[in-house]
């Protein structure tokens, strides 16, 4: 299949990178502005941490990687150079959304250097002074942090969406579909880490009390996949009710399609089926049996990567697919 395709591994990578990386970083800020109820605890702190260290770096690799595939790296440079004011006024989705990357991962790395235990690795008044200044700027941070983490989930979208040759993704549609997925991915990655660091439900640090931040990462996680699994809907209903040329090219992922197996058991089923049910019953079960929550750590390991995997299959498929399918008689 590759032979076909003008964009190739580096586009697929830009696209779950930057979404998942995004996804994290909002997440992590929407969590230390708020937190569940307004009760916002150590362990809601951990679990915005948690985000503010994961979403910098696959944003910046995913950047490169987007980079790399113009052919021609160092032209990306221009936006910062002899091309400026061009860059800045030309209304075009690339270089808007070239700036976009580059103050969100800029941004992102002031994040999470805010939250970076400084005493840990310095000494005396600097460190002090670091910690101080952190305190300070972690919720200005996070302010600026979560308009530009969702922007950029956006923009990994509008990218392919700009293309009206490409039926499959010139449709409004996407926009929100990578949106859900990075907020869902980025969630996943932040239950990743929060069971890989913190194996104990038990927060030795509240007298031994169970803490309830799995509970609310995984309720947010099932609604986020259930809004997911609407949104793909629309996505097929829009398809069917414009052009012909959207009808015609969905049905690549239909059954019988060239890219039906990957959509139906990477994107469908693993990614989101079974994470959903999965995170369902463990949530149900708490609230009949008035417990605590608690998930078996391989339930807790597994159910976030497939998630991830998923979010990885679903921009795999839309890319491959769109560079598949084309308007009729082109």
């Amino acid at each position: 299949m590759e032979h076909h395709l003008m964009w190739s591994w580096p586009v697929y990578w830009y696209l779950f990178l930057a979404g998942t990386g995004a996804g994290a970083i909002a997440v992590s800020a929407f969590i230390y502005l708020r937190g569940p109820g307004g009760n916002f605890g150590e362990r809601y702190f951990a679990l915005a941490k948690y985000g503010a260290l994961i979403g910098p770096l696959p944003v910046i690799i995913g950047t490169a990687f987007l980079i790399f595939e113009l052919g021609r790296p160092f032209r990306a440079f221009n936006i910062m150079t002899s091309n400026f004011w061009y860059a800045a006024f030309n209304p075009s989705p690339m270089n808007y959304g070239g700036w976009l990357l580059v103050l969100v991962g800029a941004v992102s790395v002031l994040y999470a250097m805010a939250f970076l235990d400084w005493k840990r690795y310095l000494a005396g008044g600097f460190a002090d002074a670091l910690v101080r200044w952190s305190d300070r700027l972690r919720k200005p941070l996070a302010s600026v942090s979560a308009p530009l983490a969702i922007a950029t989930a956006i923009y990994t979208a509008m990218l392919l969406g700009a293309m009206p040759a490409r039926p499959l993704w010139n449709t409004p549609v996407l926009w929100s579909l990578f949106t859900v997925s990075a907020l869902s991915t980025g969630i996943a990655a932040i239950m990743l880490a929060n069971r890989l660091f913190h194996r104990s439900a038990v927060d030795p640090k509240q007298d031994g009390q169970f803490h309830n931040s799995g509970y609310w990462l995984t309720l947010s996680d099932i609604i986020l996949i259930s809004i997911e699994l609407v949104v793909i809907a629309l996505f097929f209903m829009f398809a069917y009710v414009t052009v012909q040329d959207a009808s015609h090219a969905i049905k690549i992922l239909l059954p019988g399609g060239e890219l039906a197996p990957l959509f139906w058991t990477g994107v469908i089923l693993i990614g989101l089926l079974v994470p959903l049910i999965l995170e369902s019953f463990f949530v149900i079960r708490t609230q009949y049996s008035g417990g605590h929550f608690h998930v078996p750590y391989l339930f807790e390991i597994a159910t976030p990567l497939a998630v991830i995997v998923g979010g990885f299959m679903l921009r795999y498929v839309i890319v491959v697919g769109g560079q598949l399918t084309g308007p009729i008689g082109l």
